[in-house]
Order: C-alpha cells, then sequence, then structure tokens
C-alpha cells in the first residue's frame, strides 16, 4: 500500500546502508511530524484529572465511578496496540492515522453529549480507539525511521515527548473552562475534540513510512546501543518473542510502573485537595508542570540510555521515582508537593522511550509495531488500578496514602527487574 509519492533516492537503495531520502521522506521531517501527533492526543491520558471531580459533583456520581473512565480509556488504547502495531508493520501510516484522528476528535465530543457515566464510559473508550493506533504507528514511526541503537532511544523519546509535554499546554486552558459554571467540563470536550479530530488528520497527510528495504547511511544491524556486536540481529516474530523470558520481565516490569505513574496522572488534581493543608491551586500546579518533565525526561532519557543502556537507565529513573513517592505521603507543603510530583512524573516519563527502544535492541525492527504492543498491553493491566482501583482504595481509607505506598512499592520492582535483563541470546558471565 503506498500513498503515490515518487521518493528521490541519492546513493545506494535498499540494504546498502548509504539511502539518503528527500522531501516528505525526510525522517526528522517524519519525527516532528509524529510529535505534533502525538502533541494532540496527550489530552486523552493527561488532563482527565481536572474533569474527574466536577464531573461526579454535575452528576452526583462517586468518585470511583468517573474514575473508571480512565481505566477504560487505558484499557482499551493498551489492548488495541497490538492490531494498531501489526497494522502499522505492514501499511503505510496515512490512511489509518486519518481515521484514529476522526475517531479521536468524536470520541471527545461524544463525552460533551454524556448525561451519565456509562455513558462517559462508551465515549471516551470509543475514542481511546484513536490514541491506541497513534501512539503505535508513532513509536514505529522512530523505530523504523532510525533504526540505529544509539539514535533510537533519543528519537523515540523526542516523538515521545509530545505526548508527555503536550497536555502542559492544554491543562490551564481545559481547567478555566471545566470552571465555568456545572457545564464547563462539555465546553472544555468540545472545543478540545474539534482541535484534535482537525489537527491530526492535517497532519495525517504528512506521515511516511521509508520505503520497504531502505536502510540509513553508516547502520549496522549487529551493533548495539552501547557500540557492542550482537552475536543474535534476526527479527524476531511475536510467536518467537513470547518465547523468551525477556518478554516477560518486560511486561511485568512496564505493567508495575504504569500503574504508579497513572495513578497519579488520574488523581493528582484530587489528591492535593485531599492532603492537608492544600487546595485546588496546588492540584492544578503539580498536574500542569509536572507534563514538563514527564515529556522532555522522555526525550532526555532515551538519549541518555543510548549511552548507559537501557536497563540500567530504567533502574536508575525507576526506583528515584518510588523513593519520591514515598516522600510525598509525608509533605504538607504546597510549593514541596509539586517539586516532588515533577521529579516523580520526570523519572515515570523515560520509560515510554525506554522500552520501545529496548524492544527494538531485543527483538528488531521489521516486527517492532505489533511487538511493543505486546509488551505495551501492561500498561493496560497498569491501569486498573491506576483509575478505578485507586479510587476505591481512596474511598475505604479516606486517604490517597495507600495509594502512594503501593505505587512507590511498584516502581521500586520495576527498577529492579529491569536489572535482570538482557538480550535474548546474549551470554552471561
Amino acid at each position: 500500500m503506498t500513498d503515490g509519492l515518487t521518493t528521490r533516492v541519492t546513493g545506494a537503495r535498499s540494504g546498502a546502508g548509504s539511502s539518503e531520502l528527500t522531501g516528505l521522506h525526510n525522517r526528522r521531517l517524519q519525527a516532528v511530524i509524529a510529535l505534533i501527533v502525538m502533541l494532540m492526543i496527550s489530552p486523552y491520558e493527561y488532563t482527565f484529572t481536572v474533569f474527574e471531580k466536577p464531573i461526579a459533583k454535575a452528576w452526583h456520581a462517586a468518585l470511583p465511578q468517573v474514575a473508571l473512565t480512565f481505566t477504560i480509556y487505558v484499557v482499551v488504547a493498551g489492548l488495541f496496540m497490538i492490531p494498531s502495531g501489526r497494522w502499522s508493520d505492514r501499511w503505510q501510516p496515512r490512511w489509518f492515522t486519518t481515521a484514529a484522528g476522526v475517531v479521536t476528535g468524536a470520541g471527545w465530543l461524544l463525552s460533551a453529549q454524556a448525561n451519565s457515566t456509562w455513558e462517559l464510559w462508551l465515549a471516551y473508550g470509543f475514542g481511546a480507539l484513536g490514541p491506541g493506533y497513534i501512539y503505535a504507528n508513532c513509536v514505529n514511526n522512530a523505530l523504523k525511521w532510525f533504526p540505529e541503537a544509539r539514535k533510537r532511544g533519543f528519537t523515540v523519546g523526542f516523538i515521545d515527548m509530545g505526548f508527555g509535554a503536550g497536555s502542559a499546554l492544554f491543562i490551564p486552558f481545559l481547567a478555566a473552562m471545566v470552571d465555568h459554571g456545572e457545564n464547563g467540563f462539555r465546553q472544555a470536550f468540545t472545543v478540545m475534540g474539534i482541535a484534535m479530530l482537525v489537527v491530526i488528520v492535517i497532519a495525517a497527510q504528512f506521515l511516511r513510512y521509508p520505503p520497504k528495504g531502505w536502510l540509513p547511511a553508516g547502520y549496522d544491524p549487529a551493533q548495539d546501543s552501547l557500540g557492542r556486536t550482537r552475536s543474535d540481529n534476526r527479527d524476531y516474530t511475536p510467536g518467537q518473542m513470547l518465547r523468551t523470558w525477556q518478554c516477560y520481565v518486560s511486561w511485568g516490569g512496564l505493567t508495575l510502573i504504569t500503574g504508579a505513574g497513572l495513578m497519579v496522572t488520574a488523581h493528582i488534581a484530587e489528591m492535593s485537595t485531599t492532603t492537608a493543608g492544600l487546595g485546588a491551586a496546588v492540584g492544578v500546579a503539580a498536574a500542569t508542570y509536572s507534563r514538563i518533565p514527564n515529556g522532555v525526561m522522555r526525550w532526555l532519557g532515551g538519549a541518555f540510555s543510548d549511552r548507559i543502556g537501557r536497563e540500567l537507565s530504567m533502574f536508575l529513573c525507576f526506583t528515584l521515582m518510588g523513593l519520591m513517592l514515598l516522600a510525598m505521603t509525608a509533605t504538607h507543603n504546597g510549593p514541596l508537593f509539586v517539586v516532588e510530583t515533577l521529579v516523580s512524573m520526570g523519572c515515570w516519563g523515560p520509560l515510554f522511550s525506554l522500552y520501545p527502544a529496548l524492544v527494538g535492541d531485543y527483538w528488531g525492527r521489521a516486527n517492532s509495531g505489533v511487538n511493543y504492543g505486546i509488551v505495551y498491553t501492561g500498561k493496560a493491566a497498569g491501569g486498573v488500578y491506576a483509575g478505578y482501583l485507586a479510587a476505591f482504595l481512596f474511598g475505604v481509607s479516606g486517604s490517597w496514602n495507600l495509594d502512594f505506598y503501593i505505587a512507590a512499592g511498584s516502581a521500586v520492582l520495576a527498577g529492579l527487574s529491569a536489572l535482570v535483563l538482557r538480550r535474548p541470546g546474549a551470554r552471561t558471565g
């Protein structure tokens, strides 16, 4: 399936490792377009915290019922990564991303018309199909255009920065609309839904994958990110990947760390109002400003992992996040609470560049979309805790401390699990 675009290629073609593509097939341009698309789907995940309490109040609904919306989004988007990854491995992204942009915007437009929690679940869950495909496609964009191990983490992190940090542009704007009367959340859903639909559909017309067989100049498939020659540089099929123990350790680590961070993402605004001495303004500040290090550290963490390795990077980031979450349970000072949120979410963000890069390192490039989609389903499992169960535990205990303890322990375990990982077929000792 092609887009009918004539591609000008200078130098050797397929397999020669010296191709230079121009026009829309410039790989740096493609990374920027993917970043823009990722930015526009970020409100689904990173702004829901400002909708949660106003919706519960408007509909006289229990907080866990509304929080279940977030869980549904995470589960649907996470599981949809598997077929989305397969499609993005097989076909060009233009028309699939166009359709995904329509679904993404429609999800929020339908959410604006919802009058009950079950209607919101259906609308938000339907809309989640759009981000599910787009996320898979944009991560695959990086893995296909930048197959070099020493550029993989940097590029995945750059593109994913749009998803992590992009919402910082939208949170103050959406929070102001949500606070504007009982139906403010409907206006916010409507305006943002239209913006997502229009921008994504336009950007999708410029997305391309490299021609089949293309390789960048100087590419050496046998070299890993640390410059070591790999004994096994084959491309694993999904079935072959599932027969390696590294797949399950990676899935478990991603489940633990995403559950920890999504718990904070979903409820940080509400947490501030139930922590002694803090108010709603602290929650909005924490939600807004934490998105910046969350996104930027995806880029920097990915680039750093190109130098020291994915596994050590995971251990350092995830364990530090766990320690910071523990500190937040004893914090009753607003500015300090915001700073701790910034640090913890900054340590959390790199997971979204480290795990895709790890999948490329361990199991190859050819099936990177579906292979990462399989590992990424761990986010769906983590989301079950982060949304509904976390809110339920708060309702039972009357405090977010138990959730913080669970999240902190999960983050530390995820960091420790990374230390046992090694490439399939790598010698030990």
